[in-house]
């Protein structure tokens, strides 16, 4: 999980269609990473959402919402 960068969600922001991310811990990580998208305060990545995958539980998903 040392991998849980800001660089993530921007990634995920100029990805067409996101990014998946590999974690041990898919809750923690969850925790960690929308903590990290509030402190950094931009509108912009309240646009993407995390869903964990429905075939693999240590993958997340950073997906964009459909506006």
């Amino acid at each position: 999980m040392n991998l849980l960068t800001p660089e993530i969600w921007y990634a995920a922001l100029a990805s067409q269609h996101g990014v998946v991310v590999l974690t041990d811990d898919p809750v923690l990580a969850k925790q960690k990473l929308y903590a990290m998208r509030k402190a950094l305060n931009d509108p912009d990545l309240e646009g993407l959402s995390i869903m964990t995958s429905p075939n693999s539980p240590n993958e997340l998903w950073f997906v964009k919402r459909r506006q």
